[in-house]
C-alpha cells in the first residue's frame, strides 16, 4: 500500500502537490491570524491623546490604531494617551495585570496611577524603534485602586520621523494570558525572521560559489536577491542599531527593492527571456529605487515610502500576471513550482501591505511575509539544486560520451598506426629489395656480365682469370649476405666480418693487417643498409691500397673521443701526392656514403702513407675517451 501511494505521488508533478501544501499553509496561516482576544484581557480600541504645548482641554478621541503619519499635518515630537479603565477589571488574589502592546513607536512609557511603572528607550540616544517587536508591560498590584474607575492609565509615546509612529490596539488583561500571546507573537517576529535570515544567506552563499564556478547570470541575480533579502530581515528586529537612523532607513528599504529587482531579473533569466517586460520591471526598480528612496530620506515624508510600497506591490502583481501569460509558450516543471511559489509569496505581501498599510481585517501582529518569503527562497533552493544536479547529470553524460568519442578515436589511431606501421614495413622492405637489387647489379651482376661476356668472346680462356672473376663476383655476393645480418650497430663486429672478406687480398698482395679494433657503444645508422654504405666505403679504401699505394702494412685501429666512435684505416704507402685529388670520383663516393649513414670522413697524410678516418656521432649520455 506503501508502494503504491509513493508510486502514485511520483506521478504527480511537483508544482501540483507543493501547490496543494501551500494552499494548506495559506488556511493555515488565515486561521492563526484572525482576529482575537486574549481570554479574561480587554482589548483598547480608543484613547483620549494630547500633545505637549497644547491647551488642557485640546485633547481628543481617537481610535486606536492611531498612526501620527495620517494626521494633517503629521505629527512629530511627543504624545500622550490615556485610557480609560475598563469596567470590572481588577487584580483578586494570585492575579497579576499586565499591558501588551503589538506594536508602539517609537518609544514609551506607561503612567499608572501618576506612577511611571515602565518606560522602553525613552531616554537612550541615537535613534530607537521600540515598534520592531511586541512589548509586556506589569502593573504592579500595589498601585491599582480598589475602584475600577480610580484607575488612570496614561502611555506616553516618543515617535520617529519615517517611522509609523502612534499607538495601535492594545490589551490589559491577566499576565499569565497576555505572556503566552506576547512570547508567541515575539517568536513570530523575531526568530522566525532570523531563520529566514539564515536560509537566504545559504542560498546567496550556495549560489553566488556556483556562479563563480559556471559564470551562469541566473545564479548571480539568485545570490544577489537572496543576500539583499537577507539584509533587510537582520536589519528589520534591531530596535536599537549601531547606525545612525538616515542609514538605516535608507538601507532597510532598499534593500528589500533590490531584493524584488534581482528576483525579477531572475525569473525571466529563468523564463528563458521570453518575459521581456519582467527585465523592464527588475531593471526599472533597480534604477528607480535608490533615486526614490533617497529622495524620501532626505524629505522625511513617509508617505513616499506608502507610494514605493504600493508601486512594488503593482509591481510584483504585474510580474505575476507575466508569468501566467508566458504558459502560452509552456512552462517546464521547474517553472510551474516557481509560478506557484511566487503566487502564495505575492499573497503574503498583499495581505500583510493590506493588514498592516490599509487597515484590513487580520491580526497584524502576525505577518505573513516572512513565512512567505521562506517558502519562496525554499523553492528557489530545489530549483537551484534540480538545476545543478540536472547539469551535473548532463555533465556526466557528456564525459561518458566524450570518454568514447575518446577511445572511437584512440581505435581509430591505433587502427591507422597499424597501417601506417604496415605501409612502412613493406616500404622499408620494398626499399631494401630495391638496395639489394642495385647492389647485386652493381656489384655481382657487373661481376657476373664481365666474365659471362669474357667466355662469350670464344677466344682462349685464362682459368686463372676466369677464376679471378668469378671468386670476385663471389665476394660481393658474401658481402651482400652479410650486410644482411642483424648486428645493431656493433662497429667491431661489422668490421670482423669484413676482415674475412679483405684479408686474403691482402695476404696476396703481401700486405700485413695490424688489426686494433676496441669495444665502442653501438652506432646508430648501421642497419643493413648503412652495413653495406660501409663496406662499399671500406671496400673503396682498401681497393687503393692493394691497387695503387704499394704498401707493406695497414693499420685498422677504433677508439671513443668526445662523445664519437672513431675508425681509421692507415697504410704506409706512398701517401696522397700529387695524385690525390679530393674531388676524385672515390673520394666522392667514400664521402658521399659516410654522409649516407651521418658520418664525417678525413683523410690526411700519414708520413708515410695515407691515413682516413671515419666519425660515428655517438648518443649524448655516453662519453668517450680521447685518443692516446
Amino acid at each position: 500500500m506503501t508502494r503504491h501511494a509513493s508510486g502514485v505521488l511520483a506521478r504527480v508533478p511537483a508544482w501540483v502537490w507543493v501547490g496543494g501544501l501551500l494552499l494548506a499553509l495559506l488556511l493555515g496561516l488565515t486561521l492563526v491570524s484572525l482576529p482575537r482576544v486574549v481570554q479574561g484581557a480587554v482589548l483598547v480600541q480608543q484613547a483620549q491623546v494630547w500633545r505637549p504645548g497644547a491647551a488642557p482641554g485640546d485633547g481628543k478621541t481617537v481610535a486606536l490604531p492611531h498612526v501620527w503619519d495620517d494626521e494633517r499635518p503629521p505629527w512629530q515630537g511627543e504624545a500622550r494617551y490615556t485610557v480609560a479603565w475598563p469596567e470590572g477589571l481588577t487584580a483578586g488574589p494570585g492575579t497579576r495585570l499586565a499591558l501588551y502592546f503589538p506594536r508602539i513607536g517609537a518609544r514609551f512609557r506607561v503612567w499608572l496611577n501618576d506612577t511611571l511603572v515602565d518606560e522602553v528607550h525613552w531616554s537612550t540616544p541615537g535613534y530607537v524603534d521600540a515598534s520592531v517587536v511586541p512589548h509586556l508591560v506589569s502593573l504592579p498590584a500595589p498601585l491599582l485602586r480598589e475602584r475600577a474607575a480610580d484607575n488612570r492609565l496614561v502611555v506616553e509615546v516618543k515617535g520617529q520621523l519615517l517611522r509609523k509612529s502612534g499607538l495601535s490596539p492594545f490589551n490589559i488583561g491577566p499576565r499569565e494570558a497576555l505572556e503566552a500571546r506576547y512570547q508567541r507573537v515575539f517568536w513570530w517576529q523575531v526568530h522566525v525572521i532570523w531563520m529566514v535570515v539564515a536560509c537566504s544567506v545559504v542560498l546567496a552563499l550556495l549560489s553566488g560559489l556556483i556562479w563563480l564556478q559556471s559564470r551562469e547570470r541566473v545564479f548571480a541575480f539568485l545570490a544577489a536577491g537572496a543576500a539583499a533579502w537577507a539584509l533587510r530581515l537582520a536589519l528589520s528586529p534591531m530596535v536599537h542599531p549601531a547606525l545612525p537612523f538616515e542609514l538605516w532607513f535608507y538601507l532597510h528599504k532598499l534593500s528589500y527593492t533590490l531584493y524584488c529587482g534581482f528576483i525579477y531579473l531572475f525569473l525571466w533569466d529563468l523564463f528563458d527571456h521570453r518575459a521581456g517586460r519582467l527585465r523592464v520591471l527588475g531593471t526599472g526598480i533597480l534604477w528607480l529605487g535608490p533615486v526614490w528612496l533617497a529622495v524620501t530620506t532626505l524629505s522625511d515624508n513617509y508617505n513616499l515610502y506608502r507610494i514605493w510600497t504600493g508601486v512594488l506591490a503593482v509591481v510584483a502583481m504585474t510580474a505575476l500576471t507575466l508569468m501566467f501569460r508566458r504558459a502560452r509558450w509552456g512552462l517546464d516543471g521547474q517553472q510551474r513550482l516557481l509560478l506557484v511559489a511566487g503566487l502564495v509569496t505575492v499573497v503574503t505581501g498583499v495581505r500583510d501591505f493590506g493588514v498592516v498599510q490599509l487597515g484590513w481585517p487580520g491580526d497584524a501582529d502576525l505577518r505573513w511575509m516572512p513565512v512567505g518569503s521562506l517558502v519562496f527562497l525554499l523553492t528557489l533552493a530545489a530549483v537551484l539544486v534540480r538545476r545543478t544536479s540536472s547539469y551535473l547529470q548532463q555533465i556526466g553524460q557528456l564525459n561518458q560520451a566524450l570518454e568514447q568519442r575518446v577511445k572511437d578515436r584512440e581505435a581509430e589511431l591505433h587502427a591507422a598506426f597499424d597501417r601506417l606501421r604496415e605501409a612502412e614495413r613493406r616500404q622499408v622492405l620494398e626499399d631494401e629489395r630495391r638496395r639489394l637489387t642495385r647492389d647485386m647489379h652493381d656489384g655481382l651482376g657487373s661481376q657476373l656480365v664481365q666474365t659471362l661476356n669474357l667466355v662469350r668472346t670464344g677466344t682462349a680462356l685464362n682459368p686463372a682469370t676466369v677464376t679471378a672473376m668469378l671468386q670476385h663476383a663471389l665476394e660481393e655476393l658474401r658481402m651482400t649476405l652479410d650486410s644482411l645480418e642483424p648486428l645493431d650497430g656493433d662497429l667491431p663486429t661489422i668490421l670482423g666480418t669484413l676482415r674475412q672478406r679483405i684479408a686474403p687480398a691482402l695476404d696476396a698482395a703481401g700486405i700485413e693487417l695490424d688489426w686494433q679494433v676496441q669495444e665502442v657503444p653501438p652506432v646508430d645508422g648501421l642497419e643493413s643498409q648503412g652495413v653495406m654504405q660501409l663496406f662499399r666505403c671500406l671496400q673503396e679504401v682498401f681497393a687503393n691500397i692493394i691497387q695503387h699505394a704499394k704498401a707493406r702494412h695497414v693499420k685498422v685501429r677504433t677508439w671513443l673521443e668526445e662523445g664519437r666512435a672513431m675508425l681509421s684505416v692507415a697504410d704506409d704507402g706512398r701517401g696522397l701526392g700529387e695524385g690525390f685529388r679530393e674531388g676524385g670520383r672515390g673520394v666522392s663516393n667514400i664521402r658521399m656514403r659516410a654522409a649516407a649513414i651521418g658520418a664525417s670522413v678525413r683523410f690526411e697524410a700519414n708520413r708515410p702513407g695515407t691515413r682516413v678516418e671515419f666519425a660515428f656521432p655517438l648518443p649524448k649520455r655516453l662519453n668517450g675517451s680521447k685518443k692516446d
